[in-house]
């Protein structure tokens, strides 16, 4: 029986930030080998409802280029089963910007409770999300079309 503790950690990963790094590096303390998944473009304009900055390809280059992680997959919906299976995931690690039990039914509650899969929601980086530098970006862009009127 293989006791490697193998993490799973999905998400858009837009602006990968001081955030992203967190998150990516305490889970990685917490398993043997990590893989990220980073959604898809189409599937992200699905579950973010905005606008995407990053395409996924420029994204998964930025998760590569930290050098921390084992495997960096695209995750094109949500059945992550098929990465389960091929990497035998033991452990899932997310944020706590969602609630535990919501984040267990949208990853596939039938597929980590049947491998038996533990879900550890890592504290989120307070002060900064994706979220905000979008929102900064927008703001940014406004300022400077008004100053050059």
């Amino acid at each position: 029986m293989n006791s490697k503790k193998i993490g799973y950690l999905a998400g858009v990963f837009d602006f990968c930030h001081e955030g992203h790094i967190s998150i990516i590096t305490r889970a990685l303390k917490l398993c043997d080998k990590l893989i990220v998944a980073v959604v898809s473009d189409s599937f992200a304009l699905k579950y973010k409802k905005q606008r995407i900055e990053y395409n996924e390809d420029e994204r998964v280059a930025m998760i590569e280029s930290l050098d921390l992680v084992d495997d960096v997959v695209i995750v094109d919906n949500n059945d992550h089963k098929s990465f389960f299976d091929e990497y035998n995931v033991t452990h899932l690690f997310h944020g706590t910007d969602w609630e535990k039990e919501s984040y267990i039914d949208f990853m596939g509650r039938e597929d980590i409770e049947n491998r038996n899969i533990k879900v550890s929601m890592l504290s989120h980086t307070k002060g900064i999300s994706s979220t905000l530098l979008r929102n900064l970006q927008i703001e940014s862009k406004t300022i400077n079309q008004t100053q050059e009127k």
